[in-house]
Parts: C-alpha cells; sequence; structure tokens
C-alpha cells in the first residue's frame, strides 16, 4: 500500500532530529497501521535498527547494505523532498 506523498526511493528527513535518509518501505508491517521505513545516511537516534526486518520477524526490504541503519516511522513523521546527504565537511574552510 504506497502513499503518493512517500514514493520508494525518495531522499527525505524524519523526526524528531532532522535526520535524514531514502524512503524503502512504505505498507503496513504485520497488519497494523501504515508505516514508512528509511534507510538513514547516518547511526543517529535510539529508535534505529539494522536491516530490512520489522518487530514480527518478517523481512519487508533489502536495504543498502546489511548494517544499514532504519527507522520504522508513522507517515506524518517523515517528510519527503530536497534532502541530499549532509556533508560533514562543509563548514569547513580550506
Amino acid at each position: 500500500e504506497l502513499l503518493q506523498s512517500h514514493p520508494l526511493g525518495s531522499r527525505c528527513e524524519v523526526a524528531p532530529g532532522g535526520r535524514r535518509g531514502v524512503v524503502r518501505f512504505v505498507g503496513r508491517p504485520g497488519g497494523l497501521q501504515i508505516c514508512v521505513a528509511v534507510e538513514l545516511d547516518e547511526m543517529q537516534g535510539d529508535d534505529v535498527q539494522l536491516g530490512g526486518r520489522w518487530l514480527d520477524g518478517v523481512t519487508y526490504f533489502e536495504p543498502s547494505r546489511a548494517d544499514a541503519p532504519v527507522v520504522w516511522k508513522a507517515p506524518k513523521e517523515v517528510v519527503c523532498g530536497d534532502f541530499p546527504e549532509l556533508d560533514p565537511f562543509a563548514d569547513l574552510s580550506d
């Protein structure tokens, strides 16, 4: 069950904390309410897990790598748009 506002593969920002990543799954894992799985650019937050497996033990998607940080969120906590990966060296001068 896809949401037009959350296309697979789109860049996004996840609350809380403005974490950025890519939408990897949209649907009802375990038959519950709609969730958006986001593969984060960086390991951030205490709600992060590794891989595309949800709490029910079912693998719903294959992340880009086995140790990819993933969060499962309600659609209202994920905003899709122009959210490129952050450059950790952007503020440094030559």
